[in-house]
């Protein structure tokens, strides 16, 4: 897995562009992703009605990661239904905002399960390594299996530039 070459999506302008507003490449939002260290992820509970909850997240290995407690509520929707989506952004009029949708899958592999302990290590620092940090000892929760992993391979994303030219871009993953 981390060996391998992330697959490139189709890029297309949206119709809800700006005359004359251009693309954003793939490349700028995956690292926007890769920065990025907050997320909302929407699932569907079994009666149909949405939830939405805020995490800890990361882009590596192309795709979204994220852990949670079997017993937690997402990871009961996630059981009956694995579409899920994730969204980050600004909460400004100006900047850029991103939805991934796709659907979650339960991450057993142990070398998967540490290379990501070891990606989360990374994009959050202390806050998972540090005896002080808000969530200390996760990366061991990761590789443990103490909590469960999901993968979410990106079936289709966008990218929302807001400002003085406001674009959609749609990025698909045949």
């Amino acid at each position: 897995m981390t060996g391998r070459i992330e697959n490139q999506p189709e890029t297309t302008l949206g119709p809800f562009s700006a005359p004359g507003a251009t693309t954003t490449p793939w490349e700028l939002t995956a690292e926007a992703l890769r920065r990025t260290q907050k997320f909302s992820l929407a699932t569907v509970r079994a009666d149909g009605r949405p939830h939405v909850t805020p995490l800890l997240a990361i882009w590596a290995f192309g795709a979204m990661w994220f852990a949670t407690g079997e017993n937690e509520q997402k990871a009961k929707n996630l059981a009956g239904n694995p579409h899920c989506i994730l969204t980050t952004g600004t909460n400004t009029l100006t900047g850029t905002d991103y939805v991934i949708e796709g659907e979650a899958a339960l991450v057993a592999d142990p070398d998967d399960r540490n290379a990501v302990a070891e990606a989360f290590e990374q994009a959050y620092g202390w806050h998972l390594t540090r005896e002080d940090g808000t969530w200390y000892r996760m990366g061991d929760a990761l590789r443990s299996g103490e909590v469960q992993l999901y993968r979410v391979g990106p079936t289709v994303a966008f990218a929302y530039q807001n400002g003085t030219e406001f674009s959609q871009t749609r990025y698909s993953w045949a």
